[in-house]
């Protein structure tokens, strides 16, 4: 499979990473470093609120309907999110419209409308949206870890804001946050697929975005972690949702980026092997598996599974023993190294297969590093991996301030005590 991806700087400073692939479409993500994380308390929303109001009207498209049936007439489509740090705009259209959606994506940025009648129907978008995430399940849990473990504001909250907030986006505040948060330093744009001619895409990505000004657009990474135990009681529940956490011991950095391949090994291994004693040899729980939470300045790690509530004591304990095992006794071999590198195989297969996905980790490891993913040397990094440097590159990880947070049926049992007494 070709890869060769390329970086380039658009004259008012947009980094462009061209990424071609023997395809019959290409993919585009525009990528603007600010997301609900870089807001303040009185903002909590706006981001999200913005990227609705970019997807409304422009001159050009008076209706998003409009926007998406000239699309199809070229066989794209679109879309755009927001996250904790980015606001994106992405598609995928036939190679040889790849104009049509450049200059889509170039009228929403630079020529919407942000009409006050499509602002208000925004509003009661926005704000059916925030229910719909506080009626749900996954989005409570997610709430109560952030709430519980970090500095931030509630997860909806922090990305949806609260319905009073919604309601005071005025089209003035729009305009006014875009304006300090949208420009060509923090942009990257990303396009995957078969590219025909790339000068030409360059020329055109020039005229497309070079509206965008050059503003020093500071970014909100800061974050405290609090040690919790603590449970989200749904009493109309039938099982308990379960996560226990412990600090990364070594950041997210480029320089780390060795040791993090080892201790992800580590952690591969050791939730596959905790997941045949709780639930093959067991049958306390349908799906167990790895989870973490935090930024790329702080980091945690450990397990997620969720099981009966008469259970939850045999779970947790049967979780520390064996992890205190799996740990002290470095079971660990070459072998399952081996096999963990066959199936890493397969899964940088998924995405060399995948524009979408190509364009994804090329801009995120440009983001994390400031240089273009290297597959080869990524590879050869990682199959170096031997048994002795997982071992040597975990140490500590269990001896950081544990946090363990439940969510659901109500169960009777000190979680932090049953860790204490069996992990040893």
């Amino acid at each position: 499979m070709q890869y060769n991806p390329t970086i380039h700087k658009l004259s008012n400073g947009v980094t462009v990473i061209l990424d071609p692939m023997d395809l019959e479409t290409v993919s585009v993500k525009v990528l603007f470093r600010t997301g609900s994380r870089d807001e303040g308390p009185t903002e909590y929303g706006l981001t999200h609120f913005c990227e609705h109001m970019l997807c409304s009207s422009t001159a050009r498209f008076a209706a998003s309907k409009e926007r998406q049936e000239f699309l199809d007439d070229h066989g794209g489509n679109h879309n755009a999110a927001t996250g904790n740090n980015r606001l994106y705009f992405y598609g995928r259209i036939l190679a040889e419209n790849i104009n049509v959606l450049i200059d889509v994506i170039s009228d929403q940025l630079q020529n919407a409308l942000f009409e006050p009648d499509k602002i208000d129907i925004e509003h009661r978008v926005v704000i059916d949206e925030l229910r719909r995430a506080l009626d749900n399940s996954q989005r409570q849990y997610r709430d109560f870890v952030s709430g519980k473990l970090f500095n931030y504001a509630t997860f909806s909250t922090r990305g949806l804001g609260t319905e009073e907030l919604i309601l005071s986006f005025t089209r003035d505040r729009v305009i006014e946050f875009l304006g300090r948060r949208l420009s060509a330093n923090n942009c990257i744009i990303g396009i995957s697929g078969r590219i025909l001619d790339a000068d030409a895409v360059l020329r055109h990505l020039e005229t497309a975005f070079g509206f965008l000004p050059n503003l020093d657009v500071p970014e909100n990474a800061s974050i405290t972690y609090t040690p919790t135990i603590a449970h989200n009681s749904k009493p109309g529940k039938k099982n308990v949702v379960l996560s226990i956490l412990f600090p990364d011991v070594w950041d997210a950095t480029y320089e780390n980026l060795f040791q993090n391949k080892c201790v992800s090994k580590f952690w591969r291994y050791m939730n596959r092997e905790l997941f045949d004693i709780i639930r093959r040899e067991n049958g306390l729980v349908y799906g167990f598996s790895g989870t973490g939470v935090g930024n790329e300045k702080l980091g945690l790690t450990g397990f997620n599974t969720q099981t009966a509530p008469e259970n939850v004591e045999r779970v947790v304990a049967l979780i520390a023993k064996n992890a205190h095992k799996i740990y002290t006794q470095n079971t660990i071999t070459d072998d399952d190294l081996r096999r963990i590198n066959c199936r890493n195989r397969l899964s940088r297969a998924d995405w060399m297969e995948s524009a979408t996905s190509r364009c994804d980790k090329l801009i995120s490891f440009w983001r994390f590093s400031g240089r273009l993913f290297d597959l080869d040397a990524d590879t050869r990094m990682s199959e170096s991996v031997r048994r002795d440097d997982v071992i040597e590159n975990v140490r500590g990880s269990f001896d950081g301030p544990m946090s363990i947070v439940t969510q659901g049926a109500d169960f009777n049992v000190d979680l932090a005590a049953v860790w204490r007494d069996n992990f040893k």
